[in-house]
């Protein structure tokens, strides 16, 4: 199991969603830095575990990141390409933020 500060994650699950996606769990202490995200719980199905999807810019693109606490950490399950209408959500979300803001 590999980890860093912020973070856990299977190796196996790491490398395969590197293949597949092309982001690195590695990388992604960062977005769990503060900024704006939206996050939501995950209850399509009955995981053992609480277990939550999240919007978050990550260079520049947004992503969904799964996630579960465990053991302090965050575990990461998935990191992918947001899709068309979770970038709508997080862009209308961020475009509230900022209105209020001003």
């Amino acid at each position: 199991m590999g980890q860093n500060g912020t973070c856990s994650w299977e190796d196996a699950k790491r490398e395969s969603n590197l293949v597949k996606h092309g982001y690195d769990f590695a990388d992604m202490a960062e977005v769990f830095d503060g900024r704006l995200v939206v996050t939501r719980q995950d209850i399509r199905f009955g995981y053992a575990e609480l277990r939550y999807n999240m919007l978050a810019e990550f260079h520049e693109r947004v992503v969904n990141v799964t996630f579960t606490p465990r053991a302090g950490k965050v575990h990461l399950i998935s990191v992918r390409p947001a899709s068309r209408d979770e970038r709508k959500v997080y862009d209308e979300r961020k475009k509230r933020i900022v209105a209020e803001g001003s």
